[in-house]
């Protein structure tokens, strides 16, 4: 299951053509009263590949409202949903109320490229935050890592054809393949390394 839980608006549903509800907003709502799994369940759409996404509202001023009144409770129903299903939460930038978020995640992967502009956002990140360098920079990995103390989980090729792919106008991208053996490594890296 994707939850999008960007609180400075989502995309999703935009690019996949998904209506704006059910999604994050209703979740936020109905998440006060019923706090079971299956809620989340009750609240995704499924996407034509057989993901569940749970859509985030597009408009900022909405996602930030439904974020933060879902910060304080979502923690509390993530560990029930895990013993069933996989849960992959887009945070997008982390600030207000995604921090909060972030820091009750197994594992957290920040998306970054490895130059200056980029690296300088990277302060106070939860100490469960892994780094995905994504395309070339100025900064070699060891370096990336020395000066942030923070571990790189892999460094990804930049793929120009990936917001084609991700809007919905291109099916196959590196990308894609990239995604696959991010993902492999990682239910490899499960197995060997338990989280408590």
């Amino acid at each position: 299951m994707l939850a999008e839980l960007d609180a400075s608006g989502g995309d999703l549903a935009g690019h996949r053509g998904l209506q704006p509800d059910p999604g994050i907003a209703s979740l936020a709502t109905e998440i006060r009263r019923e706090r079971d799994v299956e809620v989340l369940t009750r609240h995704a759409q499924m996407l034509p590949s057989g993901l569940k996404v749970i859509p985030a509202p597009s408009r900022p001023a909405q996602a930030h409202a439904a974020i933060s009144a879902l910060a304080g409770v979502l923690p509390e129903v993530f560990p029930k949903l895990l013993r069933e299903t996989t849960l992959i939460a887009d945070l997008g930038r982390l600030t207000g109320a995604s921090v909060e978020l972030a820091g009750s995640m197994d594992r957290l992967l920040v998306l970054t490229r490895p130059k200056l502009t980029d690296l300088a956002h990277l302060d106070g990140l939860p100490p469960n935050a892994e780094l995905v360098l994504v395309g070339r920079g100025p900064y070699p990995p060891k370096e990336v890592t020395d000066a942030l103390d923070l571990k790189i989980r892999v460094h990804l090729r930049h793929d120009p054809a990936a917001q084609a792919f991700l809007e919905g106008r291109r099916r196959r991208t590196r990308l894609v393949r990239a995604a696959r053996q991010l993902a492999a490594t990682l239910a490899v890296s499960a197995q060997l390394e338990p989280v408590p």
